[in-house]
């Protein structure tokens, strides 16, 4: 489960509220985000930009994201079918399923208690891939480097007045089909403090090396974020990620190391405008997550770097928005990121997205 602000889940809270009074419901939705962006690292034509998946096309008009979707809810079941297009779920999804954004279904089996399975997004990060979620439309390099998706089963307790629990068995680290004969565990605790402050953590931990690799790899991937409202016109989101690879550094003989931070700041001028500030830290030597990049000399080494962006929005109506961002990436000066630029180990990004998304709920 992903973060989702305050202010931007009030409207789909007015159709939670709504449900817990019906016996069955059935909710349709339906999501656009589009985009113009422009990134100082040229590409070949339509070619995506690296680390973003959002806006991901340099000079060129695009679709982040088309989506629908419908759940159904009632005393005892409930499921979720959400299927999507667009540059975001051909930058991430799986090969596979690529249209699937989630299908799963789910059973009550005892008071506040329940069990669901099947495919779903990914349990794990402060920020979520879907624009409409976030404060940005474009995310950072960390959530470029969480799992998107994943396939398994999940048990939930909602009998806490303030505290939230999953409990996950799931494939893998962003897997639909999984790579290797063992299952990946994981947590989802979310305690909430009042009306406007939760810490959340989420972690997932398992075996991710493929079957016939050298070496077995056991993973552990850990995700803390706190969500607050200061007072009615300043939010803020700060969260992090650690984790963990055996038999990865050195000559395979050692455990690899990570860690990523970020922190988010809005202020709501209006009910219409806001702007909204960002700050991103990642660190992977190893690249164990992030994968390996070119080093100036030649060599191979892992991703290092920072961001700083500024954004402002326009909500012509509640569940529509216009955002207009600048963002600029500097990895280490020894790191060749971005080889056609002038300066190699930096990126600065603009874009312009709009986006609106809608909910039915029918009873019945």
């Amino acid at each position: 489960m992903k973060s989702f602000p305050f202010f931007l889940t009030a409207f789909l809270s007015l159709g939670t509220v709504q449900a817990q009074e019906k016996t069955k419901t059935l909710t349709v939705s339906g999501y656009l985000d589009t985009y113009y962006s422009y990134f100082t690292h040229d590409t070949d034509v339509n070619a995506f930009q690296p680390y973003t998946t959002v806006s991901s096309r340099n000079e060129r008009f695009g679709l982040n994201v088309a989506q629908v979707g419908a759940h159904y809810d009632s005393d005892k079941i409930r499921g979720n079918l959400t299927l999507h297009w667009g540059d975001i779920a051909r930058a991430t999804w799986s090969e596979e399923y690529r249209a699937v954004q989630e299908a799963n279904l789910g059973f009550r089996i005892a008071k506040d208690l329940w069990i669901d399975a099947g495919f779903f997004t990914t349990h794990i990060g402060t920020e979520s891939f879907l624009p409409k979620n976030n404060f940005l439309s474009s995310t950072t390099v960390a959530t470029y480097n969480e799992p998107f998706y994943q396939a398994g089963a999940k048990i939930s307790y909602e009998g806490f007045e303030k505290l939230y629990i999953e409990l996950w068995a799931v494939n893998g680290y962003n897997y639909f089909q999984d790579v290797n004969d063992t299952k990946s565990f994981g947590v989802l605790l979310q305690y909430r403090f009042n009306d406007v402050t939760s810490l959340t953590f989420t972690n997932l931990l398992g075996r991710e090396s493929p079957d016939d690799f050298p070496v077995k790899q056991f993973r552990t991937y850990h995700n803390l974020y706190l969500n607050t409202q200061l007072n009615d016109k300043l939010f803020i989101t700060l969260g992090g990620d650690m984790g963990t690879q055996s038999d990865t550094a050195g000559d395979r003989d050692k455990t690899a190391f990570m860690y990523n931070a970020l922190a988010t700041i809005r202020y709501q001028i209006d009910p219409r405008w806001s702007v909204t500030a960002r700050g991103e830290r990642f660190r992977d030597k190893e690249g164990f997550i992030s994968g390996l990049v070119p080093g100036v000399k030649g060599e191979e080494t892992g991703l290092d770097l920072w961001g700083l962006t500024l954004g402002g929005e326009y909500r012509p109506v509640t569940s529509g928005y216009i955002r207009g961002e600048a963002r600029f990436l500097r990895a280490d000066k020894d790191i060749a990121l971005f080889s056609d630029n002038h300066n190699i180990n930096e990126r600065w990004e603009l874009m312009v997205t709009l986006g609106y998304h809608l909910d039915h709920l029918f009873n019945f």
